[in-house]
């Protein structure tokens, strides 16, 4: 008897059973289906929350499991869609959300990306591909001119314009890229719904080109089929179903379009189209005038028209895997120049994450007051502010670094926290979070630190001297040393703590010099020493923790070991050998200067609203023997502290190359005159030479411990 024959199972069945269970896997968890479809014969995937997805066929799943999936078969397609169980997941950590805060995880390594190519016929056949642009910021922005252009160049295509003996060539109108939403397959029946990160202006172009053809057919003897045929290229049908357009945007630029895309024209003549936005206008325009240009039309030019535009002119449909990796997709090809991060982010406030249209665009509009040109006085910033507020809380917030491919979906994390936790939309969002980092960054960053809410407490307040000479220092450090940039996230929560738009309570100008002052070492320390990225975000991360749990006994920022090292940085960098090692020098020497005035006579004034600030190297680093030679005889001592800060000094004019290399004589002459006090006490000196130099520089020192305690 064979071995085999003592096991209940044949290892053929085993093997079987094996590839039967694997496969089975493979679809349950990926999500795939094969539906046969009589009319197309073509693939329709099947996610796993029952809603149709565009087909996969065997050469592409493999490749979708390698990750590096590029399409070019005609018929639907679509990326193997992060699972709806990682999604599930994520919510779930956090607790039941609102129906608005559904948020993808982040994209991995090696995710899929199709692409395919198909004719306008297979994109505008069925429910396969319905768009929506609900959630973009930018409207329809192409005018008359973009909107022939292309009727010309279809039309050219479409012509006789090649010779007789050559095929009729194929129109390619580049690339769209989509991303998966929800789809209600028990309202709208099979089909899918994407969110249009490119292509928006030519899908809804096309489709009100479709719409005058629709209108033009329906006026000609004969050809109700094929209006009736473009009529659900734009308004698919499907029996038992609800209806739905083929595209639709936001809901204020929507007015005309959807009466276009629904053939129920009559109500446009209803519509004030002065009270319209621009998008709503354009549409109306475009419409119109395709209309004219098809009814001066032939049947049989349109005929053929239309038989061109749906077998023979062709999209690359790209659906990336999120939306992060569709934007920079879009990045990459050179479009969506002026689309950031913010803007994607700005969506997801004012329309995902609010639910009141009224709300939505209330908040839209108020964005956009906000991310205007910076006008302080009447509450813009400008985007880049903006931006950069968001980032620096959703940072401090998060308690994380934030790379800049992942800062969409981590911006929308922040927001989400907010949301769930709150029990609020995101226009509120927008009130309490946006608004006020936004103002307050503007404002630190222009210097205007009297537009601070909590400035009126300040009024009589010793304090607040102090607090305007830290907050100069941290200013001019954060405005034009990059390695000091990230220190704005401690300093924005500080400003915000402090006109009490974070914690319950104000907190006290007192408190916020003292945590200041530990800030100012840290900024000094990072320029500096310049310490790892990661120790840095340590450090940075550390300051959040004290100031969140009020630690006011406790507030040390940088360790002695830092301070030791900033000490030593102080005496051997050689500041004025590079362009930000003469920015930091000037900023010190500044802040400096302005304690030795706040000490002298109170009035530091001068310094402070000094627009221009000029370094000047006392010993120059081209001085003549003449001048130098006697003060500096050995080269070699003269090259180490030339540009150490002992030697430098901060200057409210410029000097001419002819006076800066002057012998030190009549340097003094000019030092007498300056509004800095550390500079005009050189004129002092009888003379400068190392001595003096070592001298100053211990000077120098002594006050940074003085303010700082190094």
């Amino acid at each position: 008897m064979k071995q085999y024959d003592s096991t209940p199972f044949h290892p053929l069945v085993v093997f079987f059973l094996v590839c039967f269970l694997v496969t089975y896997w493979i679809s349950d968890v990926h999500g795939f289906g094969y539906v046969a479809n009589d009319r197309s014969k073509k693939h329709i995937g099947i996610n796993n929350s029952g809603s149709t997805g565009p087909s996969i066929t065997s050469t592409t799943w493999t490749r979708v499991m390698m990750g590096t999936t590029r399409s070019s078969q005609h018929g639907p397609s679509v990326s193997s869609r992060t699972s709806s169980s990682a999604t599930t997941t994520l919510n779930m950590a956090v607790g039941e959300l609102p129906f608005f805060a559904q948020m993808q995880p982040a994209p991995k390594e090696g995710t899929a990306s199709i692409t395919t190519r198909l004719p306008l016929g297979t994109i505008f056949e069925s429910r396969d591909y319905i768009f929506s642009t609900a959630t973009n910021v930018r409207s329809y922005e192409w005018t008359l001119k973009e909107a022939e252009e292309l009727l010309d160049d279809l039309l050219d295509a479409s012509s006789g314009i090649f010779p007789s003996d050559l095929p009729k060539q194929d129109y390619e109108l580049s690339q769209i890229v989509l991303v998966s939403m929800e789809w209600d397959r028990e309202l709208y029946g099979l089909g899918n719904r994407y969110d249009v990160h490119d292509g928006q202006q030519r899908l809804v172009t096309l489709c009100l080109l479709f719409a005058a053809l629709r209108e033009s057919f329906a006026n000609d003897e004969g050809m109700d089929d094929t209006a009736m045929e473009l009529a659900n290229m734009l308004n698919p049908p499907k029996v038992r179903k609800a209806d739905v357009v083929r595209i639709e945007l936001n809901k204020r630029d929507n007015e005309v379009l959807v009466h276009i895309l629904k053939n129920d024209l009559k109500e446009l003549d209803h519509l004030n189209l002065k009270k319209l936005t621009k998008a709503n206008q354009r549409i109306y325009e475009n419409y119109k005038q395709y209309v004219a240009r098809i009814d001066e039309m032939e049947k049989s030019e349109k005929v053929k028209f239309l038989d061109y535009l749906v077998e023979n002119v062709y999209m690359l449909v790209c659906i990336p895997e999120s939306a992060t990796i569709a934007r920079s997709l879009v990045m990459s090809q050179g479009k969506g120049k002026d689309n950031e991060p913010i803007d994607d982010f700005k969506g997801l406030v004012c329309f995902r994450y609010t639910s009141d249209e009224d709300n939505m665009y209330r908040t839209f509009d108020a964005w956009d007051k906000l991310a205007a040109v910076s006008d302080l006085d009447n509450g813009s910033v400008g985007r880049n502010t903006v931006s950069d507020a968001c980032l620096l809380r959703a940072t401090a917030e998060l308690r994380t670094k934030i790379r800049k491919r992942d800062q969409v979906y981590s911006l929308e994390r922040w927001l989400r926290m907010y949301v769930v936790e709150n029990k609020h939309e995101g226009h509120v969002f927008y009130k309490k979070k946006v608004e006020p980092a936004s103002l307050l960054l503007g404002q630190y960053r222009e210097g205007t630190f009297n537009l601070f809410g909590f400035y009126a407490r300040s009024k009589g307040a010793q304090v607040w001297k102090s607090i305007v000479m830290r907050l100069r220092f941290l200013r001019e450090l954060t405005n034009t040393i990059p390695a000091v940039k990230e220190v704005e996230v401690v300093v924005l929560e500080l400003l915000l703590r402090a006109g009490a738009s974070e914690g319950s309570k104000p907190m006290s100008l007192p408190d916020l010099d003292r945590y200041l002052h530990e800030v100012e070492q840290l900024a000094l320390w990072m320029a500096l020493v310049k310490p790892s990225a990661t120790l840095r975000s340590q450090r940075l991360f550390d300051a959040l923790d004290k100031i969140y749990d009020d630690k006011k006994n406790d507030i040390q920022v940088i360790s002695q070991e830092d301070k030791s090292s900033l000490r030593e940085a102080l005496v051997i960098t050689e500041f004025g050998s590079s362009a930000s090692g003469k920015k930091i020098a000037i900023a010190l020497l500044k802040r400096l200067n302005a304690f030795v005035l706040a000490q002298e006579d109170g009035k530091d004034d001068a310094i402070m609203s000094s627009m221009e600030t000029y370094l000047e190297s006392i010993l120059p680093i081209q001085g003549s023997k003449k001048a130098w030679g006697d003060s500096w005889p050995d080269p070699n001592e003269r090259d180490k502290w030339v540009n150490r800060l002992g030697n430098l000094a901060i200057l409210n004019s410029k000097a001419t190359a002819r006076e800066a290399k002057m012998a030190f004589a009549d340097k003094k002459k000019r030092y007498t005159n300056e509004i800095y006090p550390l500079t005009s006490k050189l004129a002092n000196m009888e003379e400068w030479n190392s001595t003096n130099l070592v001298k100053h520089l211990a000077s120098i020192v002594a006050l940074i411990d003085q303010i700082w305690g190094l």
